[in-house]
């Protein structure tokens, strides 16, 4: 049961905790923290690329699930996907799937990390920016309904729990029936150097871009001990990724979910779903 905000004598809203998550914080530091988000990538994305380079270790599990699923046919593919960066997942695809004729679909706000390409149909958009509109996804996207819609290394920058099951929905609504959903989340917190360094860091972050107390698993990351660097990232809960299979469940199924990726091959979680 959700537990009534109180607000202090100096008007700061303190919000009550739950089941592993809090109360969402207020639209106005939603948006702060997209604006933070934004402006980081648009100075640090060429270093931000340079260190996404190879494929996650999580995609291989993906790509073995999916071709059990298919009886190991994926010679044709259409594929959504959501904010994807320097097209690292398509060129994995591509080289794990020679011969399949594949057709991109992809979405992001930073054009600066999107390579030039000319076989993927991009659409840059703000997906976030959406949201806070109060507009729908899915009358946003210019891509159709494809066989596969994935969204990696995006879930952890969403900064309300209902923003990210509107971004799930969406995932699944741009999938065929039959069609599958692959979404990761981060969970940084799972490794106890990461943890201790982000806590640090955070508090800094906090106090020299004037953000207020955020929810449990929110965290101002820094970038490469560059002064003043700094992006929004949440650690994902399991009860958190429980609620998000939950807000789906009557248009998707649960195929697959575990663990992947990091030194420690447990700072992602994955989830596959097939869309009813």
């Amino acid at each position: 049961m959700w537990e009534a905000r109180t607000v202090g004598k100096l008007g700061h809203v303190r919000t009550a905790r739950t089941k592993g998550w809090d109360i969402p914080v207020d639209a106005k530091t939603a948006q702060l923290l997209c604006s933070i988000n934004n402006d980081f990538y648009r100075k640090h994305c060429v270093s931000f690329s340079e260190t996404r380079q190879l494929p996650w270790l999580g995609w291989t599990v993906c790509l073995d699930v999916l071709k059990t699923a298919h009886g190991n046919d994926c010679r044709a593919l259409s594929i959504f996907d959501l904010a994807c960066g320097n097209l690292r997942f398509e060129a994995f695809l591509s080289s794990a799937l020679p011969g399949a004729t594949l057709t991109f679909h992809a979405v992001d706000n930073c054009d600066s990390l999107v390579p030039a390409s000319t076989h993927v149909n991009y659409q840059s958009l703000d997906i976030l920016d959406v949201l806070q509109q109060n507009q729908r996804i899915g009358d946003c996207l210019t891509a159709p309904a494809c066989d596969l819609a994935v969204a990696f290394g995006f879930m952890h920058h969403v900064p309300l729990q209902k923003y990210r099951e509107q971004i799930l929905l969406s995932l699944v609504g741009q999938t065929h029936s039959g069609g599958y959903v692959l979404v990761s989340f981060w969970q940084f917190l799972n490794n106890e150097a990461m943890g201790k360094k982000a806590r640090v860091v955070h508090e800094r972050a906090r106090k020299e871009l004037s953000v207020p107390e955020l929810n449990t698993g929110d965290y101002l990351l820094g970038w490469k001990n560059i002064p003043g660097a700094y992006r929004y990232c949440h650690s994902f809960s399991d009860a958190e990724i429980d609620q998000l299979i939950g807000s789906v469940a009557e248009k998707a199924s649960l195929v697959s979910r575990f663990v992947s990726d990091g030194r420690t091959n447990n700072l992602n979680a994955y989830l596959i779903l097939k869309v009813h």
